[in-house]
């Protein structure tokens, strides 16, 4: 069967004009992943009648059977066409919630998607903030929604960077110190009263440690042992605690609980929901979403990804942002039906 399919295919593209219409028609014995795609690549084909052919083979494909290929296995160019050709309610919105759509895909629907779409459309935060030429192609909708218009001015407001806003970034890379002047630094430290848990890689207390200057705690951050990396996760100075992260071998339960810790800076969990080996896992990202100190875009781009009993739980609680609830109780009706 796969051997006879193969043949088709091969002639298919080798230029069988008979079989070509057969394939736009959609009548070839082939799966919808090869067929689809095939018809995909005739309709924007130079053979005038076959392309016609194929675009209308195309708009009367049973959503039933193209939406599992358009949700999992469908190429950019694919998608493409769909996006452009298609206007099926059930297609648009599986190209719509499918999670690596190309942005510029997004872009072209905004256009022209209708009203209970745009809805669907703007629940992906974590698109738009990627590609903020969404909002602006969805405003050059003719059939914008009151709706859509409103949440995509709290968007620019609480979602986007404001034009003209300086981007966030940590303080000036400074000097690491040298061994000698750390020592004595560390020595002085201890003639500071000591308060809190007792380091014992430097001897010192929490709060003396906290005393050092910031060049003395970004080189005790590089190989720091597990007490001492606690300590300095949650130092007020975020090149320090960001430097715990990059320059330590961390657990992912440990990661987990500073995900969880709200005395972090929010750069520490910026910088872990950035890295994929530790945002993929879910407890984390569920951390990360739940912890109120989360920057509020990285916090709705991970909120899709919660289960529906987090989804409930998350909408409920008035610690997170009213961005983080709205956007949790929209996706846990969603997931419900």
């Amino acid at each position: 069967m796969a051997d006879s399919q193969s043949s088709l295919l091969e002639q298919v593209r080798s230029g069988n004009r008979q079989l070509q219409l057969l394939a736009a028609d959609g009548l070839l014995p082939l799966p919808p992943e090869e067929i689809i795609p095939l018809q995909v690549d005739l309709a924007l084909g130079a053979d005038a009648e076959v392309a016609e052919r194929a675009r209308e083979g195309v708009r009367r494909i049973d959503p039933r059977i193209v939406g599992p290929f358009l949700e999992r296995q469908a190429g950019e160019r694919v998608l493409a066409f769909f996006a452009e050709e298609v206007s099926q309610p059930a297609v648009i919105e599986t190209i719509l919630r499918r999670r690596d759509v190309p942005r510029r895909v997004l872009a072209r629907l905004a256009r022209r998607v209708p009203p209970d779409l745009q809805e669907v459309l703007l629940l992906r935060q974590d698109a738009i903030i990627e590609e903020p030429g969404i909002l602006e192609a969805l405003e050059e909708n003719p059939r914008i929604s009151v709706y859509s218009q409103r949440r995509i001015a709290e968007y620019r407001q609480h979602l986007l960077p404001r034009p003209g806003a300086a981007a966030p970034s940590l303080q000036p890379e400074l000097e690491e110190m040298d061994d000698g002047s750390l020592a004595e630094a560390i020595a002085t430290a201890r003639t500071l009263p000591a308060a809190g848990e007792i380091d014992e890689k430097t001897g010192l207390s929490e709060g003396q440690i906290r005393m050092l200057p910031v060049p003395a705690r970004l080189k005790l951050s590089r190989g720091a042992p597990r007490a001492l990396r606690t300590i300095l996760l949650r130092d007020t100075n975020p090149q320090v605690a960001v430097s715990v992260l990059l320059n330590n071998a961390i657990s992912e339960q440990e990661i987990e609980q500073t995900a969880t810790n709200r005395a972090v800076n929010e750069e520490v969990l910026e910088t872990i929901a950035k890295r994929r080996e530790w945002v993929n896992r879910y407890t984390i990202a569920k951390a990360l979403v739940q912890n109120p100190r989360t920057p509020l875009a990285t916090a709705l781009r991970l909120v899709p990804r919660l289960a529906v009993r987090d989804l409930r739980g998350l909408y409920r609680d008035r610690n997170v942002a009213d961005a983080v609830r709205s956007t949790a109780l929209r996706l846990y009706r969603i997931k419900q039906q």
